[in-house]
């Protein structure tokens, strides 16, 4: 079984075979086995031209040399449907609206922008046409397959579809809308569609919606996903606003039913902000869609950039929790360049990133995070998807905030809830929204009291804790996720157990430790010049660096910029050694530059979130503060309960007793991937708490060197971002979560008995 986490390659550039196999062989060395073939902005290669069929069959054959596993994207950038323009370039392929209500109520258009303002003035294609879905799958699905048929269903495993939708062309008072659609209306209602509209007819919307979404089935997904099955291949992706009901039904109608329709259904990115209410309305609607082949999510493209391993392992166990099986990682860019044209969020999985090698660890751990999916639950209650309500109000306004509260008050009383659809099932409670916004349960007024349900994990009142996840299996195993509740001692099944933030429980059997403080001071080897931005948000483009020392630098400074110091302008050229592979190519290297004691000006012209304008490398340790940079001398050792807030890769050394019985050592208040050697030989690596490492009684009474080594992500580089976010004027998407710093080091160092 090869490992689902899945790569969301962004081809950025002009990557040659040799760049190609390089970067597929850093996956595979690492724990990735699956990459996705991502047309994304920052590609250089015209979409769906020779060169990017040649580019494809370079992967192809790599990965087939590799033993990898390769998945299409049926796009460039997303939403798809278009076939990178070619498919709305035909005026009778675009997408159209009618409006229903107010000024012009009954103009057909498809001229109207999306209504969310993200892609500004453009044409969608009519997922509502058959004619121009053929025409769609002509120009993409036809043509890999032309060219790469017989790699279909062995080295090719899918397609992925990104965010296809009949809504996107809609305004306020309009619906998506297709030829024919008033005799379609008639023959199913036996009304009038024109009077019905403006009468303002109680079902208009809802048998508008209903008709739609059937057509939206018919036309684009079943269409794709029986290409996709008859050329041995699955078909995968996820739908628009798929973590609202509204806009669920809005760009995808009958939601639920939709995208059970698709033979690896997936969902959109799940919030880092764990906190955030719409995420169970989300994983609901995957479980639900979950078929034999399994479900997918997309995850981790908001970041933040410095999103711990721990974090990113909760997420996975969530995600399996709800049945999820196939985790897509978004983006692996090939190199930085896309982030000049997609400015606002980043997250980044390739060796860019100087702790990748833990990724084998995540890799591995998902493996077996698959199989739990598998495992079934008995609900103790279903939560009926509000589609008629929302259908209704397709144009208005539905109260999502009420289901989004319902789920988020199951979830953390931690009942066993599953979301159904139209269906009516047998002797579970069923939980409901009436059209007026009230809550039943089996028709009554509901009251969560009147849920039979175990708690697993309480506070010492006994009363379950807010942001701990549980799910409780029928063979009678759980897991319980701390999603964001205090890191404190509580109760499992009535047993005291410890979690950390981002604590996964599987079971109450781990083994309990006497513990003693390891006293020990340690000299620091660092690895690696350190690293930052600096940032250019002043109006003259210019940050002031202030140096507590004489310090030799080096300016790294992208391709299309120019660095000035002092007012001197400084150049670059291209050295091998010290940038990763995905930033030498966009950036050129000074040589040594001497920075004395005192302040001194750096400028540039462009500077970007997440493509600095200028880099500086070199033997130094570094804090920001707004846009300003403070430079001074590394230290040489480190004292248990220090940070360091440094990049890249950090040893830690020191000469220690080995005491009679130490069975392990735990290092505590870290979130780093962490190695521990002991006289030079590795006993264990980690990603997420608890860091124990285990000790062989064969090193008891011995003084050995203990070295700890520990990596950070890329974050570091970025600086400040939070200054950036306040005072950027060019963000137009605000939506990531801000990154929190870093730092080498550990609270607490024990031996364990």
């Amino acid at each position: 079984m090869k490992s689902p986490l899945i790569t969301m390659s962004a081809v950025t550039g002009k990557p040659s075979k040799a760049d190609i196999y390089k970067y597929l062989r850093g996956l595979k060395e690492n724990g990735i086995e699956q990459a996705m073939l991502y047309p994304r902005s920052g590609c250089e290669i015209e979409y769906l031209s020779e060169d990017w069929f040649n580019t494809i069959g370079d992967f192809i054959a790599c990965a087939e040399e590799l033993n990898m596993y390769i998945w299409l994207y049926d796009d460039f950038n997303w939403p798809s449907g278009d076939a990178g323009g070619r498919v709305t370039a035909k005026e009778k392929f675009r997408l159209k609206a009618i409006v229903t209500k107010g000024e012009g109520a009954g103009e057909i258009s498809y001229k109207s922008r999306h209504n969310s303002g993200l892609f500004g003035e453009k044409f969608f294609p009519n997922l509502l046409s058959p004619e121009a879905v053929d025409y769609f799958i002509e120009t993409t699905h036809e043509e890999y397959y032309k060219r790469f048929g017989k790699y279909f269903g062995t080295v090719i495993k899918g397609m992925f579809t990104d965010e296809p939708s009949i809504g996107y062309c809609c305004e306020e008072n309009s619906i998506s809308y297709y030829d024919g659609m008033e005799k379609d209306y008639q023959k199913a209602t036996g009304r009038d569609f024109h009077s019905d509209m403006l009468s303002c007819y109680e079902s208009f919307y809802y048998n508008c919606t209903d008709l739609i979404s059937k057509r939206f089935k018919s036309a684009y997904i079943e269409k794709l996903a029986n290409w996709c099955r008859s050329h041995g291949i699955l078909m995968t992706g996820h739908f628009m606003c798929d973590n609202d009901p509204v806009g669920a039904v809005k760009h995808g109608g009958d939601f639920l039913g939709n995208l059970s329709s698709i033979s690896l259904p997936g969902i959109d990115e799940i919030c880092t902000d764990v906190k955030e209410k719409s995420i169970f309305s989300l994983l609901g609607s995957i479980e639900y869609a979950r078929k034999e082949n399994g479900a997918m999510a997309e995850l981790f493209a908001l970041g933040p950039c410095s999103m711990s391993y721990a974090k990113k392992r909760l997420m996975l166990y969530l995600c399996a929790a709800f049945k999820v099986d196939h985790y897509f990682l978004a983006v692996s860019h090939m190199d930085m360049r896309g982030n000049k044209f997609i400015t606002d969020f980043f997250n980044n999985f390739n060796t860019d990133q100087p702790d990748f090698e833990g990724i084998r660890l995540l890799a591995k751990e998902a493996k077996e995070l698959a199989k739990l999916s598998k495992k079934d639950y008995t609900p103790n209650v279903y939560v009926r998807f509000p589609f008629e309500q929302c259908a209704k109000n397709i144009t208005g306004s539905f109260d999502t905030k009420v289901y989004h509260d319902l789920l988020y008050e199951l979830t953390y009383n931690q009942v066993q809830w599953k979301l159904i659809n139209k269906e009516s099932p047998d002797g579970i409670p069923v939980i409901e929204i009436t059209k007026d916004g009230n809550i039943t349960l089996d028709s009554e007024p509901y009251n969560i009291r009147k849920i039979k349900h175990e708690k697993i994990v309480t506070d010492q009142n006994g009363d379950t804790p807010y942001g701990i996840f549980v799910r409780k299996y029928d063979d009678g195993t759980f897991i319980a996720l701390n999603l964001f509740a205090q890191a404190d001692t509580y109760f499992v099944k009535g047993k005291p157990v410890w979690f950390d933030e981002n604590s996964v429980i599987t079971d109450c059997k781990s083994e309990q430790y006497q513990k003693e403080d390891i006293n020990a001071k340690y000299d620091i080897r660092y690895h690696n010049l350190n690293m930052i931005r600096t940032v250019m948000l002043s109006p003259d483009k210019a940050s002031i660096i202030q140096c507590d020392c004489d310090k030799n630098v080096i300016l790294a400074i992208r391709n299309d910029d120019i660095a000035c110091l002092d007012g001197t302008e400084i150049w670059g050229e291209y050295r091998d050694g010290i940038l990763s592979d995905g930033m030498k190519k966009l950036y050129k290297m000074s040589g040594d530059v001497w920075i004395k004691q005192g302040n001194h000006t750096l400028s540039c012209k462009k500077d970007y979130k997440y493509l600095p304008s200028v880099f500086l490398l070199g033997d130094f340790a570094c804090s920001v503060e707004n846009n300003k940079l403070y430079i001074g001398n590394r230290q040489s050792s480190y004292t248990v309960g220090e940070k360091i807030y440094d990049y890249g890769k950090v040893e830690l050394i020191s000469k220690v007793k080995i005491p009679k019985g130490a069975a392990a050592i735990e290092l505590c208040g870290t979130e780093l991937y962490t190695k521990v050697y002991l006289d030079g030989a590795l006993i264990d690596e980690k990603i997420a708490s608890p860091y124990i490492f285990k000790i062989s009684s064969d090193l008891w009474g011995k003084t050995v060197e203990l070295k700890i080594v520990q990596f950070t992500n890329i974050s570091p580089i970025f600086g400040n971002i939070k200054y950036w976010e306040e005072n950027a004027q060019d963000i137009g998407w605000r939506g990531t979560p801000i990154p929190h710093p870093q730092h080498i080091g550990f609270d607490k160092a024990c031996w364990c008995f």
